[in-house]
């Protein structure tokens, strides 16, 4: 069930370690999240992770936000991958565990995309999810992205092949949210 609009977005900064380690260290949110690192501890992981949203960020390859519920950050929303040529880009997520089963990514994403579109230029965003991550299906499905296939066996994880489903939704669809 959607909840009162009490999120608010802003950029991550150097003061947001402690709580993206946090996520990073939490292998029910990880599970899902698609994490390339050569690091095992949280929050080497987690200075990885805003290096990298600050670098998307200044390459105009992407731009990843906080997502604040009462002013403390409970998620993370962006976009990644930017394809000039396309105009698309990937949406990215996680939300943490404490929070599951409110509808705030749900909320966030119907918040948050419109300008992320604009801000980027976008026609499209396009997002990947392991078949066995239910609730990320569902949540696409229910923002309006269109399923568009399975990919199988498309990429790696851990020496092990693995399938994606793909996902996208349309700036004309935007309305819709």
């Amino acid at each position: 069930m959607l909840q009162p609009a009490r999120l608010h977005f802003r950029d991550f900064s150097p003061a947001d370690l402690f709580v993206v380690a946090h996520a990073m260290g939490d292998a029910r949110l990880t599970a899902f999240y698609g994490l390339e690192t050569e690091h095992s501890d949280a929050r080497a992981i987690a200075q990885e992770q805003l290096d990298w949203y600050a670098s998307v960020a200044s390459e105009g390859s992407g731009w990843w936000q906080a997502v604040l519920l009462d002013g403390a950050v409970i998620a993370a929303v962006g976009l990644y991958d930017h394809d000039d040529e396309a105009d698309s880009a990937d949406l990215g997520y996680w939300l943490l565990p404490d929070h599951w089963g409110h509808g705030w990514m749900d909320q966030a994403l119907r918040q948050w995309l419109p300008s992320a579109f604009a801000r980027l230029g976008l026609h499209s965003v396009v997002a990947y999810v392991e078949p066995e991550n239910a609730a990320s299906s569902r949540l696409l499905a229910r923002l309006g992205f269109c399923h568009e296939g399975l990919l199988r066996d498309c990429s790696k994880r851990d020496g092990q092949y693995i399938s994606l489903q793909r996902y996208s939704l349309l700036v004309s669809e935007l309305s819709a949210l």
